[in-house]
């Protein structure tokens, strides 16, 4: 004789061990959840890209700046009386003796100075480095300035 607890089980047809009936998705379940991740990925994705584009311009600047803090050394290391620090120059336009353009073989890069003379033993250093053709965006220049003085 079969007890009551078989009886039940053979009336729902095969079981397997450890399953529920309430176990697992159903179709419709899973489309509902795989929408609703699309939606979060579409929502993520403009962020996304602005983070590669704000990670991109700040390289871009950095390697700018840089590139001027090195200039702007090199002009610091020159003798006070040296003709690389006479008055002359230009922050606007490629002046000869007073520019790199193009700037450590990029075509899109420059870096240009005006020197000034700013009173007795004090020279004023302008100096403008900039991007013609940005990684985003419109061109780029970031601007430094500096005094010079004789104290040796």
């Amino acid at each position: 004789m079969r007890s009551h607890r078989q009886a039940h089980r053979s009336a729902q047809g095969p079981h397997v061990e450890g399953c529920s009936g309430a176990d697992g998705f159903t179709l419709l379940e899973v489309i509902v959840a795989a929408g609703l991740v699309g939606l979060v990925a579409l929502a993520i994705a403009p962020l996304m890209l602005m983070a590669v584009q704000t990670s991109a311009v700040a390289q871009e600047a950095t390697e700018l700046s840089n590139s001027g803090a090195e200039q702007m050394e090199a002009l610091r290391a020159v003798p006070f009386t040296d003709g690389q620090l006479a008055a002359g120059g230009s922050v606007t336009s490629s002046d000869s003796g007073y520019s790199l353009d193009p700037y450590d073989g990029h075509p899109e890069r420059y870096i240009r100075w005006r020197i000034t003379d700013a009173g007795a033993n004090r020279k004023h250093i302008e100096m403008a480095i900039g991007v013609r053709t940005a990684v985003w965006g419109p061109p780029r220049e970031i601007l430094l300035e500096t005094y010079r003085t004789d104290l040796q």
